[in-house]
Parts: structure tokens; sequence; C-alpha cells
């Protein structure tokens, strides 16, 4: 896509039937997209569109950041007449996204023709992201002002301060400072990322503290914060999504005061049902469970590689010397790559064969390297068991992280 067909495809993505991007959000979300053109060469009409927001996350607390593509009212997926012509043109992918290391996309869990084409095309899935309700109402919720020791306070997007995003960040890092996959935080992120996201106009975002005292107090701290949208655009039952959950140490109490806040916000706008959707690793989702959300269907995050080699040396340049040995890594329909470092003289780098799923998940640390050894998943040359410095080499490099999900960065 050139800058002078902008219009152009934002106009063409409203008329497909998708959520209408705004100009803002397109810029907010550093958007490109493939287009596959049809007709005269001359006179080429853009016949399918995939858009794709070029985002910046970490798979694991201590690798490289890794440069990726989120895509999001992708046609190239679900036009019938194109399916073939634009699943064939995955070859060149890699080429015409130069910048982007990898692409993701949130999938439906469930079969489907367009699952088929994400299949075809070279996409795994890396994480299990479930959707998690609460009816208020079946559960006799008492959604009475809490009486706490702490302060609930809210805000829209426009009223955060630098007093709010520092203690967020503060928050946020407390909390998933272990976790991988999640867009990366700083204290300008939120406020940008609310104001112009890409269901703005669906969504009433609100964001709740919980403090140790009232906002006038200069020492008051934050305790965990909850970011909110009222939505009800898609369904006939209006709802409130809880888009992000953090608190200092995992505090269910903490968590406990803002769920209530939130149901007793989404109360106030006659709102009974809330709604969280979280990674399966979520450290809340257990306690959510018990409090009395329902796990009622999810999606599955999908991850394709275009440019694997160069994470890989990025990579490398995090890891000690201990384990800086050559390894190659050889699979079915994925390109040749190799985590690159100084090998003994006279010995040839290590070969690991596997399958390009497999693969996939590894690079990105979603992968139990003993458990998928031990299943026949990862092999040395010529099939054979990998030998024990090998596995514990593997497992120290591409260490298994659970990853967080926001549904505020869903697109």
């Amino acid at each position: 896509m050139a800058d002078d067909q902008r219009e152009a495809v934002l106009g063409l993505l409203a008329a497909g039937g998708s959520t209408p991007r705004t100009l803002e959000s397109w810029q907010q979300d550093r958007m490109t997209a493939l287009l596959l053109a049809e007709g005269p060469a001359q006179t080429p009409a853009i016949a399918a569109i995939m858009p794709i927001a070029r985002r910046t996350l970490h798979a694991s607390p201590t690798g490289p950041a890794l440069a990726a593509g989120w895509l999001s009212a992708n046609q190239f997926a679900t036009r019938m007449s194109l399916r073939r012509a634009t699943r064939d043109s995955a070859g060149s992918w890699a080429e015409l996204l130069s910048d982007i290391d990898a692409l993701f996309v949130v999938r439906r869990d469930e079969r489907s023709l367009a699952a088929r084409w994400y299949a075809y095309t070279g996409f795994h899935d890396v994480l299990s992201i479930r959707c998690l309700y609460l009816d208020m109402a079946a559960q006799g919720l008492d959604v009475a002002p809490d009486v706490g020791r702490y302060h609930v306070h809210t805000v829209s997007p426009a009223e955060l301060s630098g007093r709010w995003t520092g203690q967020m960040l503060a928050v946020h890092q407390e909390t998933f400072r272990a976790t991988g996959g999640s867009l990366t935080r700083s204290e300008a992120f939120w406020r940008p990322a609310l104001e112009h996201h890409f269901y703005g106009d669906h969504y009433q975002f609100q964001v709740l503290g919980l403090w140790t005292g009232p906002l006038t107090e200069s020492g008051a701290s934050l305790m965990g914060y909850a970011i909110v949208g009222w939505s009800g655009w898609h369904s006939k039952r209006p709802r409130m999504d809880i888009l992000e959950l953090a608190t200092r140490q995992w505090d269910t109490a903490a968590a406990s005061a803002l769920i209530h806040a939130a149901c007793r916000l989404a109360s106030s706008k006659n709102v009974h049902q809330v709604r969280a959707v979280i990674s399966a690793q979520d450290p809340y989702r257990g306690y959510l469970a018990r409090f009395g959300f329902v796990d009622r269907w999810g999606y599955l995050l999908l991850a394709k590689w275009l440019h694997p080699q160069r994470y890989l040396d990025a990579l490398a340049a995090t890891l000690p010397p201990a384990l800086a040995c050559a390894l190659e890594f050889t699979a079915p329909t994925f390109p040749p790559v190799a985590l690159r470092g100084p090998t003994v003289p006279g010995s040839a780098p290590q070969s690991v064969a596997t399958d390009a799923a497999t693969l996939t998940r590894l690079l990105l640390n979603r992968l139990d390297v003993p458990q998928a050894a031990q299943q026949g998943l990862l092999a040395a040359n010529h099939q054979r068991a990998l030998p024990d410095a090998l596995l514990r080499h593997l497992s120290l490099a591409f260490p298994w992280t659970p990853w967080a999900f926001h549904m505020l960065d869903y697109i």
C-alpha cells in the first residue's frame, strides 16, 4: 500500500461491513496494508485488503523487542472468490513487509473456512484466550457502595494525568513483569491508546483506580486499576468489558474491589453483564472464576514468522556466553534459521529438527521444551533424541513464558 492509497483503503474497509477505521486510529497503530488488485495493469482495482498494525512486543521479559504486525478486518481470509489468490500470495509477504518480524491475528476458536486459510498460509496458534462472563442478576451480586479501606476514583481517558499513568505503569510492571506477548507499556501508552482506539466509536472508556487515600492527598498510592468500556453496539444485550486489570502483588482483595466498582458502574448504566477477555494463563483467571465469571468460549492468537533470522540474531546478542553455541533449526515449510554463536574449533553447529508449528512456538517462548522433546516434537540429527546438554541449552535460550492478553490491545 502506498500512502496516497490510504483514503481509498479506509473507504473500502468501511464499505466492506467491518468496523470503520478513523484516520486517527490508523495513524495511532502505524497501520499499513497488503492489497490484492485485479483488472488491467494500467488501471488495477483493489479487490481485497489485509490491514496490518505495526506494534512492538516482547516474547519474554528478557528477550529483544519484536516488530509485530497485527491483522484486523482481513479480507484476504474472508473473500470467497479470492481465497485461493490471496492464499497463494503468502510467499511474497516477507518481501513486501520487510520491517515486520512476525504477523499475529486473533481468531475465534472454532473451525471455519477462514481458520483453514490461516493454517494454509503458515499461521500457528500460540496462545489460548478465554471469554469470561458475569451475569450480575444471576449471581445475585451486591453492587452497594464499597466501604473498604481503599478509595475508588474514576476518570475518563482525557483526565489521565502523569500522576495516574506513572503509578499505572508501576502497577502493570509489578503484575505482568514475568509475562510476554502484550504491547509494551509506558507512561505515554494509555491516553492515546484509548483516545484513538479502533473501537472508539463503540466504547465509552473509563479508568477505575484503587487508591490508598483521596486524590487530594499527595502521598496516596495506586494499588490497582481497571480499564473498562461500555459496549452494546454489536449485541442486543449491553455489556461492560474489563479491558485491562492489574493490582499490586496480584492482590485479589484489590481485584475484588475493582470488579465490584466495575459492576456498580455497569449497574448505573443499566448494564447487567460484565465480561473479561484474558489469556488462559492470566494471573486473575482462577479468581474471576471464583468470583462468579463463567468461561463460555474463546479465541486463539495465531502467529506467522516473516523474518525469524533477524529476530534470532537480536536474541543471540542478549544471551550470556554460556548459551552462545550455534544451533540450526530445520522444519518443513519453514525457512532454515540458526541461533548463531561461537563454536568449538572443528565442530559443526548442532542441528534441531522439528515442524513449523513447534518452531513458531519455540521462537516465541511459547513451548515447554522438555515436554516437546519427550513427545518427539524436537529431535537431533537423524531423528535422534536431543542430548541432555542441548535440551538444557534450548530450555534456557527459549524459556517457556506465560503470555498476557489485554482486551485493550485487541483489534
